[in-house]
C-alpha cells in the first residue's frame, strides 16, 4: 500500500486552505482527478456483523499526522462510495477516517435474493449492534488517541441508538439530518404503518414498499429530494454508473415496518445520551421530520441545532454556500 500514502501525500500538496476543496465549478473534472483517485487509495476491510452471520465492508484512511479519527456512518440505501469527497476533505483538514457500508446496502452483503437492489432489513436493533461491532473489532484495537462520529439520515438515527445502548468512546458526536421518524406524506403516519405490517403479513415483507422501485440511472435532477447542487447529484449518479453492485432502489416494507417500530424507542430514550451532540437539520428536508429533531436537541443533555434553512436532504452534498457553512461548522465543533 506504500503507492497509497504517496498518492495521498501527492492530493494533500495541493489541496487548498478552504473548508471544502472542490468547488461546484468544474466539479465534474476535480471530482474525477482527485476525488475518485483519494477513493481508491483508502484501505478496503471487513469485520463482522453483530451477530456473526456476515462480514460488513469498510474503508479507512489512515492520516499519519491525525488530529483524531472520524467514523462515518452513512443513511439508508446508500455507500460508502458515495461519501468520496467528504472522506477527502475530512483528512485533507488532518483527520483519519473510517467508514462502512450496512447490512444489506452498499458493498456489503445485500439480502433480497430475489432483487439485489431491495433495501432489506429483518431487525433494525442490529444497526447499532452493527455499529459496535465495528467499535471494538476495528476502532478500539486502533488506539487512536481522539474518536469522533459523523452519521447522516438513517445513519444519525443509528448514531442514537448504538448511543443509548452501548458504552461510547466518541468525544463528540455530529448528526446531519437525522432520521428520528420517517415523513410518510401524503399519508397519515399511523395509516402508512398498518398498510406497510399489513403487506409484511401477507408475505411481501421482502419487497419494495409503496411507491419504490429500482434505481433509475436516467432520472432527472429536477425535482430531486436530497441536493439543490446539480454538479453533486451528477457525480452521484456516475458513482452508480461504476459500482452498479452497490446500487439501491429504496427498502423494503420489512425495513419500512422496522424503522418505524424503532424510531419511537429511539425517540423516548434519548435522554440517556450524555454524549456532546451537534444536530445539522435541512429546512427543505423532506425525508424526515425535523420536529423530532428539535425536541431531540432538548431532550439530549449536551445536544444543540443548527438549522441550514435553504438545504434539502443530504447537506453535505449541497451547493458550495450550504456544505461548506456545514463542514466548517463540523470541523470547528470537532476541534473544541
Amino acid at each position: 500500500m506504500r503507492w497509497s500514502f504517496f498518492l495521498i501525500l501527492a492530493i494533500g500538496i495541493t489541496f487548498a486552505d478552504h473548508v471544502s476543496a472542490i468547488p461546484e465549478q468544474e466539479y465534474a473534472s476535480s471530482h474525477a482527478r482527485k476525488v475518485l483517485p483519494f477513493l481508491s487509495s483508502g484501505e478496503r476491510f471487513t469485520f463482522r456483523s453483530a451477530d456473526r452471520l456476515t462480514k460488513l465492508q469498510g474503508i479507512r484512511f489512515l492520516h499519519p499526522g491525525a488530529k483524531g479519527l472520524i467514523v462515518v456512518v452513512n443513511g439508508s440505501t446508500e455507500s460508502l462510495l458515495k461519501y468520496g469527497e467528504l472522506f477527502y476533505d475530512l483528512y485533507h483538514h488532518g483527520y483519519s477516517v473510517i467508514s462502512y457500508d450496512h447490512r444489506g446496502q452498499g458493498l456489503s452483503p445485500h439480502l433480497v435474493r430475489t432483487n439485489s437492489q431491495i433495501a432489506q432489513i429483518d431487525n433494525f436493533d442490529l444497526y447499532a449492534a452493527d455499529l459496535n461491532a465495528l467499535v471494538q473489532q476495528v476502532i478500539l484495537p486502533g488506539n487512536h488517541e481522539k474518536l469522533y462520529l459523523l452519521a447522516h439520515s438513517m445513519g444519525g438515527g443509528v448514531a442514537l441508538d448504538y448511543l443509548e445502548r452501548y458504552s461510547s468512546p466518541f468525544q463528540a458526536v455530529v448528526l446531519s439530518a437525522p432520521m428520528l421518524r420517517i415523513n410518510t406524506a401524503p399519508y397519515p403516519e399511523l395509516l402508512a404503518h398498518l398498510v406497510v405490517k399489513l403487506f409484511c403479513i401477507m408475505g411481501l415483507g421482502d419487497h419494495y414498499s409503496i411507491g419504490m422501485h429500482d434505481h433509475d440511472p436516467k432520472e432527472p435532477f429536477e425535482g430531486n429530494k436530497i441536493t439543490s447542487s446539480k454538479e453533486r447529484w451528477e457525480a452521484i449518479q456516475h458513482v452508480w454508473q461504476i459500482h452498479p453492485e452497490a446500487v439501491l432502489g429504496g427498502p423494503s416494507n420489512d425495513w419500512v415496518d422496522q424503522a418505524m417500530n424503532r424510531t419511537p424507542i429511539i425517540r423516548k430514550h434519548l435522554s440517556k445520551i450524555d454524549s456532546r451532540i451537534l444536530i445539522l437539520q435541512a429546512g427543505k428536508d423532506q425525508l424526515v421530520m425535523n420536529p423530532d429533531q428539535e425536541r431531540a436537541s432538548t431532550q439530549i443533555p449536551r445536544a444543540r441545532l443548527m438549522t441550514f434553512s435553504d438545504s434539502k436532504h443530504e447537506i453535505l452534498t449541497e451547493r458550495d454556500p450550504i456544505r461548506d457553512r456545514a463542514l466548517g461548522k463540523i470541523l470547528e465543533f470537532f476541534n473544541n
